[in-house]
């Protein structure tokens, strides 16, 4: 029987790769078990003796078979049988966008069969290692990661690297580190900022402050954005207009946030006529501390956020000036690229490919 090989790249060897890891992974071909021969597999997928070379070269330098001169070729290494489970590592979960990028991704792997084992990370830098720990010792398929503290490279490194050793392919959402080469689904958060700062300039503001978190990749794209509107439409960038947190859900870290937020607050007020905030759940904090306050909104201060959630609604404030965060489609498009990895190992799971919203 003839069977055919997906190759969209045109090169064959990488396809008959891909093959036999699968049937190693699978348990097709079992350890100890004796591989077809190299005119087998030519006469089955009508190919050349030098690609089955090429391919089966590649797989005894990784360590999958053996070849025994004389005998064969022989798998040599015990490969555990993945589970259809995606780990998934999001900083919070809880009515905010993460909900909604679940849905993407569910969209996705359900109709593929997989399940999802989500953990949290609480914007903790243990918490992820003891995560990644997990995984490295569970069977599941791949991982969708949000990264902790992305502004800052990860003192985990050396636990993705074990990841990639053990072939367990893994995507980020939102962020990534410098210091780890992975594919990742981000947003554009400095274009979508500029253009947030540039709605506002013409609007006629031109005292306009910004609250960014300043441990996150996205609160740095963010700021990088709001200050090249201010400088292309040559407004000066007052430092004391810009204030920086950090954040977590932990009890004492949420109250010197709110804390901040609330002195920041009341500092640039009567000097700024618009204030960017680094999303909607800070924004309302903000602006209930300034109604609690007396202070009008928007006529007194301006406030303008991004993600445009459902988090007003909660605090019962009317919707504010945000930018619509792309939620579903980017879990949709990280569980999409995750599952590219599972289906073809002979793709590079750790070049550090960006896929922009």
């Amino acid at each position: 029987m003839t069977n055919h090989l997906s190759t969209s790249n045109g090169i064959k060897y990488k396809a008959l790769y891909s093959w036999m890891i699968g049937k190693i992974n699978d348990g097709s071909f079992a350890y100890k078990e004796k591989l077809p021969s190299e005119s087998a597999l030519c006469e089955q997928f009508q190919i050349s003796r030098q690609t089955v070379r090429n391919a089966m070269d590649r797989l005894c330098q990784e360590g999958y078979i053996e070849r025994v001169k004389g005998s064969g070729s022989f798998v040599t290494k015990p490969v555990r049988i993945r589970e259809k489970t995606i780990g998934i590592l999001f900083l919070t979960i809880s009515g905010y966008i993460n909900a909604n990028i679940l849905n993407g991704i569910e969209e996705v792997l359900t109709k593929q069969g997989y399940s999802i084992l989500l953990e949290l990370s609480h914007n903790r830098v243990v918490n992820e290692a003891r995560f990644l720990q997990k995984m490295l010792t569970s069977n599941v398929s791949g991982l969708i990661i949000e990264g902790t503290k992305s502004c800052f490279p990860t003192p985990n490194e050396e636990l993705y690297r074990r990841l990639t050793k053990l072939k367990i392919p893994y995507v980020f959402v939102h962020n990534g580190y410098s210091n780890v080469s992975a594919p990742a689904i981000v947003w554009d958060d400095r274009r979508v900022s500029y253009e947030l700062t540039e709605r506002l300039i013409r609007a006629g503001h031109e005292k306009i402050a910004g609250l960014f978190k300043f441990d996150e990749m996205q609160g740095v794209n963010r700021y990088l954005g709001y200050v090249d509107a201010l400088m292309d439409h040559h407004l000066e960038v007052q430092e004391n207009f810009i204030g920086w947190y950090g954040d977590s859900d932990q009890p004492g870290e949420i109250c010197r946030k709110n804390n901040y937020a609330d002195a920041f607050a009341m500092d640039i007020l009567g000097q700024c006529s618009a204030l960017i905030c680094y999303n909607d759940l800070i924004a309302c904090h903000i602006i209930r501390h300034y109604i609690a306050n007396g202070i009008s909104i928007p006529e007194q201060l301006s406030v303008a956020s991004f993600d445009n959630s459902d988090v007003t609604k909660l605090y019962n404030i009317q919707r504010i000036p945000s930018v619509t965060h792309p939620k579903e489609e980017m879990g949709r498009r990280a569980a999409s690229l995750l599952m590219e990895y599972i289906e073809n190992p002979s793709l590079d799971a750790s070049e550090n490919k960006a896929i922009i919203l």
